[in-house]
C-alpha cells in the first residue's frame, strides 16, 4: 500500500493496529450459508494490513530518535508512554519557574487536539493569563519543531523504501 505522506501512513498504521483482525460480525457471517470469503484483486487481507502497519511502526522505531518517537506515540497513537519524555523536554525548554507537570501535559494534549482551554492551563500553572498564553505558545513552537523534524526523517525513510506515492502519482489522482 502506498501513502501520500508520513502523516497519512502513521494515522493509517495506528488505526489499523487498534482494530481487531477478526470481528465478531465477520465470524458470524462465516457461519452463514453464503460466506464466499473471496477478496478483490490487489486487496490486502486483515493480516496483511496489520503486518504492513507493524512494518511502518517498526520503521519509525528504527529511524526516529527517542524524543521524536515519543511525539509520534502521543500525537498519532494517543499513547501515554510518550508524555514523560515530552514533558521533560518542554519543561527544559520553558525556562525556570515552570514546574507544573500537569500544566505541561495539558499543553501537549491541547496541541494534539484535545479541548483544553487557556483557563485550565493557567490554573494548573498557577500563573496569569498572559504567562499561560506565552508558555502554551512556546510549547506549541517546540512541538511544531519536533513534528517537522520527525516528518522530514520519516519522509526520507519511507520514500527510500517505496512506501510513499511519487509526486506524479499525486498530481494525477
Amino acid at each position: 500500500m502506498k501513502f501520500n505522506n508520513p502523516r497519512h501512513a502513521l494515522r493509517w498504521a495506528y488505526e489499523t493496529t487498534n482494530t481487531p483482525i477478526i470481528k465478531i460480525s465477520s465470524v458470524n457471517a462465516m457461519r452463514g450459508p453464503d460466506s464466499a470469503g473471496g477478496l478483490a484483486e490487489g486487496e490486502l487481507t486483515a493480516y496483511d494490513r496489520h503486518a504492513q502497519a507493524a512494518l511502518i511502526l517498526g520503521l519509525c522505531e528504527r529511524a526516529l530518535p527517542a524524543l521524536h518517537m515519543a511525539y509520534v506515540r502521543v500525537q498519532f497513537g494517543r499513547e501515554a508512554g510518550g508524555f514523560d519524555m515530552l514533558t521533560r523536554h518542554l519543561a527544559a525548554n520553558s525556562g525556570t519557574g515552570v514546574h507544573s507537570r500537569r500544566g505541561i501535559e495539558q499543553i501537549i494534549r491541547a496541541y494534539c487536539g484535545e479541548k483544553i482551554g487557556l483557563r485550565e492551563i493557567r490554573k494548573s500553572m498557577s500563573c496569569g493569563t498572559l504567562k499561560a498564553a506565552a508558555l502554551r505558545n512556546g510549547g506549541y513552537d517546540v512541538l511544531d519543531l519536533i513534528h517537522a523534524q520527525a516528518m522530514d526523517i520519516l519522509d526520507r525513510e519511507m520514500h527510500n523504501r517505496g512506501l510513499l506515492r511519487t509526486q506524479d502519482a499525486l498530481e494525477t489522482a
